[in-house]
C-alpha cells in the first residue's frame, strides 16, 4: 500500500534550476572570476549533485586549481547562496504547474509527504519562507547536508525511509533528472520523472513513467492533471516491475 509520495526539491517542486544558474553567475561576477555558464553548460553540470560539487567540478574541468581561485569553493557557494536567497525574496520562485494541487490531494487522501533533496537546508527553509510550500505538511525532510553522498547515492532517500519508518515498497518517490531516478532506484522506491528544462532529454528508462507535465498529461485518469488515484496506479506498476526484476536476479543467482 502506497503510503507516502518523497519528492526532489529543485527542478521537481519548484522550478529553480534558472534561478539557481543565473545565482551562481552572480556570485562569479562578485568573485571576479570571469565565469559565466550558459543553460547548455548549466545542463551538463546539473549531472553533478550539489552546489560545491558542481563549482570544484567545473574549476577541473577547465584546468583551474582551487588553490588559485579567489576565494575558496566553500566562500564560493556562500555567496551564491545568498545570490539565491535574495532572489527568491523578490519573488522570483514559482511551483512548477499542478505541483500545489496535487499536493494538497496527496494530504486530502492522508498520504505523508516528504523531501529528499540535494539542495541545501538553507534552501529549503529558504522555499518555506516564502510560503509557496509549508513545513508542517511535510513529514520528513531530508536536505543533502546530512549525508555523506548525494544523488545518484541512494542515502538521502535511505535516510528519508528511516525517518518515515516505511519499507521502500510503501512509497514513490518524483523525480526530475536521471541521477535522482537513479538514487531512488538504488534506495528500491518506485520513482516517476518529470522533467525540466534542463532534463528534458536525460535517460529515464529506470523511472515508471515520464511525467512532462503535472499539470497536462496524456495518461491522467481525469482532465484535471495527475491525480492521486494516478500516483497510486504508477506505485502499484513499479511495485511489480521492482518484485520481477528481483525475482530475476534471484533466478539469475
Amino acid at each position: 500500500m502506497l503510503k507516502a509520495i518523497i519528492w526532489d526539491v529543485d527542478g521537481t517542486l519548484v522550478d529553480s534550476e534558472e534561478l539557481h544558474r543565473t545565482s551562481f553567475n552572480r556570485a562569479f561576477a562578485k568573485a571576479g572570476l570571469g565565469w559565466c555558464w550558459d543553460r547548455s553548460v548549466y545542463g551538463r553540470l546539473l549531472d553533478v549533485a550539489g552546489g560545491r560539487e558542481r563549482i570544484r567540478h567545473y574549476a577541473a574541468m577547465i584546468g583551474k586549481d582551487e588553490e588559485t581561485l579567489p576565494v575558496s569553493i566553500p566562500e564560493l557557494h556562500v555567496m551564491k547562496s545568498e545570490c539565491y536567497r535574495q532572489a527568491v525574496g523578490r519573488g522570483e520562485l514559482r511551483l512548477r504547474p499542478g505541483v500545489g494541487r496535487l499536493l494538497a490531494e496527496i494530504r486530502r487522501a492522508g498520504l505523508w509527504l516528504a523531501m529528499a533533496t540535494s539542495t541545501s537546508g538553507t534552501n529549503v527553509l529558504q522555499l518555506f519562507r516564502t510560503h509557496l510550500l509549508t513545513a508542517d505538511h511535510w513529514r520528513t525532510i531530508v536536505p543533502g547536508d546530512l549525508v555523506r553522498k548525494k544523488k545518484p547515492a541512494p542515502d538521502l532517500y535511505l535516510k528519508a525511509l528511516k525517518r518515515l519508518g516505511l519499507k521502500p515498497s510503501e512509497c514513490l518517490a518524483v523525480e526530475d533528472s536521471e541521477s535522482g531516478v537513479a538514487a531512488a532506484w538504488e534506495a528500491r522506491i518506485p520513482v516517476v520523472a518529470t522533467p525540466n528544462l534542463y532534463t528534458r532529454d536525460h535517460d529515464f528508462h529506470l523511472a515508471v513513467a515520464v511525467i512532462d507535465s503535472l499539470e497536462h498529461w496524456e495518461c491522467a485518469s481525469g482532465a484535471g492533471g495527475v491525480s492521486v488515484e494516478d500516483l497510486v496506479r504508477l506505485h502499484a506498476e513499479g511495485v511489480q516491475s521492482s518484485r520481477r526484476v528481483c525475482l530475476s536476479c534471484r533466478m539469475v543467482g
